[in-house]
């Protein structure tokens, strides 16, 4: 059994189409995904259509959210992907981070960079958020990028970063209800990532909520972060789920090289069944 719960396409900041990603995931030996587009359910929904056999495909989201101006993601998993309340609010959450975004790029104008908004919604899906990873995307795509990614990201992009613009439709409890109300289950996502990790344990004991601990970081490290919170989630007895977060090609890693454990699936499908 392979495991990965946290993937993205094109229907949020993934460079692979929905159909595109379920190939490859066939074809790393996955037999159990997830699909967590941001502020999105458009790729799971394509791909709920596509029955392929040996392979098991949960719905899922990705947040933005905020907590004490830091910021936080959210994963939802087993939601209803056709809860209208749920779409609706996704939709606006969407054009909210469009607008984010959009004023990220007149930052990023100013400090030098001739990229037009244009060449960011050309590579980013006509009904989707427009997030980092697009930006990211369409200066590489005009050869604007000097810098390795993660060094341009936290250099421009990031909380304190000269291009950042918060985002702050959602606060952490809004968007922990907003999974709930749609039958979901919610989860912070790699936890080693928020800016702040000293706000973590409040967030746990503000709402009971679950936290991805399998995670693929970035550097030397990784595994320490993963057995950090490993031994954090065990003490609080926390769920603990595991994913990726695939983009595309340009990751440092290949789909199918994180291993998360079996029991992970069965603790997450345990969960979803009592909601």
């Amino acid at each position: 059994m392979k495991i990965d719960l946290h993937l993205h396409t094109t229907a949020s900041d993934g460079l692979h189409s929905p159909g595109d990603l379920l190939d490859l995931a066939v074809a790393a030996g996955l037999t159990n995904i997830a699909i967590t587009d941001h502020e999105s359910v458009e790729g799971y929904l394509e791909l709920a259509k596509a029955e392929r056999p040996g392979i098991r495909i949960i719905p899922g989201v990705e947040l933005l959210v905020t907590h004490n101006q830091e910021e936080v993601h959210l994963l939802g998993y087993g939601l209803d992907p056709q809860n209208r309340e749920f779409l609706d609010r996704l939709a606006e959450l969407r054009a909210a981070r469009n607008a984010v975004a959009l004023e990220q790029v007149h930052k990023l104008q100013k400090l030098g960079f001739p990229l037009s908004w244009d060449a960011v919604t050309a590579v980013a899906h006509p009904r989707g958020a427009v997030g980092k990873g697009h930006i990211v995307h369409a200066l590489r795509q005009n050869g604007l990028l000097a810098s390795p990614v993660l060094d341009f990201v936290k250099h421009y992009l990031n909380p304190a970063g000269l291009a950042h613009v918060e985002f702050q439709a959602n606060s952490f409890d809004e968007g922990v209800e907003l999974i709930r109300h749609a039958g979901g289950i919610p989860v912070i996502a790699h936890p080693a990532l928020i800016a702040n990790q000293s706000i973590i344990p409040e967030l746990i004991k503000r709402q009971k909520i679950g936290i991805e601990v399998f995670y693929f970081y970035y550097g030397p490290s990784r595994q320490q972060w993963v057995k950090e919170f490993y031994i954090f989630a065990q003490e609080q007895r926390l769920l603990m789920t595991g994913g990726s977060d695939y983009h595309g090609p340009f990751a440092p890693f290949k789909l199918g090289d994180l291993e998360v454990p079996a029991w992970v699936l069965t603790d997450l499908e345990n969960t979803m069944q009592k909601c």
